[in-house]
């Protein structure tokens, strides 16, 4: 009688649980841009067992908004960097499945069921992406330079004609978190960035394909400003140095830079803007090599 009072306990518990996890992560508590992300997901949430985490990285615990969707706010250290900050998403997360979004991004109807189907829909399926819309702001904003946002996902990365990918959006993203028990957490040696391309890296390695699904992209603030260009820039740069020392060999990578860099030039060429594209991606080129060297010695 005790073993069956158990066992129902134990089944209740795992009927409770959330089956999927959306991880917000976010350094300062912005109201207008979780009132955003928030208002874009509140009626797709609904239709799973699903719960909401605010990772907040920050030394002051702060009262978060109130939303009317099952939100857990937790406090984690600030200035570790972003892998750190995702995996204590994942540490926190009680879902089997887990989605990370940013809180400066907002999301179209179907983009929580574009996501998480896939991984419905095939068992041995372990991680979907998809890519990001760059709505239209002013001239440099417009460009969506050189992330792709005005592009497309299938013009920065490869995509198979069975969309499949090799390259994890970690911004927009679903992962069983079984995942996690095969290949490992997110790098936390990696505090400027490159933290997706690496554990992408390892997907590949051992062989778990990422699902591309166009239909769940998200939508992302544009950089508007000459400076946020050039910080981003140096900041690629310098995340690109440590990643280089963690995977060794970036011909493929390199490459990959250059395919993309082609399709943002067949783009633009025959827009009146194209002297400055060519511009920015030699300044990209430039900045991020000067962001490489910094951090090599210093």
């Amino acid at each position: 009688m005790k073993s069956a009072k158990t066992n129902c306990t134990k089944t209740l518990e795992k009927s409770l649980r959330p089956l999927i996890s959306v991880v917000v992560i976010f350094d300062k508590l912005r109201k207008e841009k979780l009132d955003r992300l928030m208002g874009s997901i509140k009626d797709q949430i609904k239709e799973y067992p699903a719960e909401i985490l605010f990772i907040h990285e920050s030394n002051i615990s702060l009262q978060p908004p109130e939303f009317s969707l099952p939100i857990r706010y937790f406090n984690i250290p600030e200035k570790q960097g972003i892998p750190f900050n995702r995996n204590q998403g994942i540490k926190y997360a009680q879902g089997d499945i887990i989605v990370f979004i940013d809180d400066d991004c907002w999301v179209q109807e179907k983009w929580l069921s574009s996501l998480v189907k896939p991984l419905f829909q095939d068992s041995k399926l372990f991680a979907v992406t998809s890519g990001t819309k760059i709505p239209s702001s002013n001239f440099l904003g417009d460009l969506g330079f050189p992330g792709g946002g005005s592009l497309g996902f299938e013009k920065m990365w490869v995509v198979s004609a069975d969309n499949f990918t090799n390259h994890l959006a970690a911004g927009n993203c679903a992962l069983r978190r079984t995942v996690f028990d095969k290949i490992g957490l997110f790098d936390e040696t990696l505090k400027l960035g490159a933290e997706d391309a690496e554990l992408s890296h390892r997907l590949e390695q051992a062989s778990i394909p990422i699902k591309y699904v166009p239909e769940g992209h998200a939508f992302h603030e544009a950089r508007t400003t000459l400076p946020s260009f050039i910080r981003w820039q140096l900041r690629r740069g310098r995340a690109n140095y440590h990643f280089k020392k963690k995977v060794g060999k970036v011909a493929s990578f390199v490459k990959l830079r250059v395919w993309s860099a082609k399709n943002i030039l067949r783009e633009n060429k025959t827009n009146p803007r194209l002297p400055i594209v060519v511009g920015l991606l030699i300044a990209s080129a430039g900045l991020q090599q000067l962001g490489y060297l910094l951090e090599k010695y210093t």
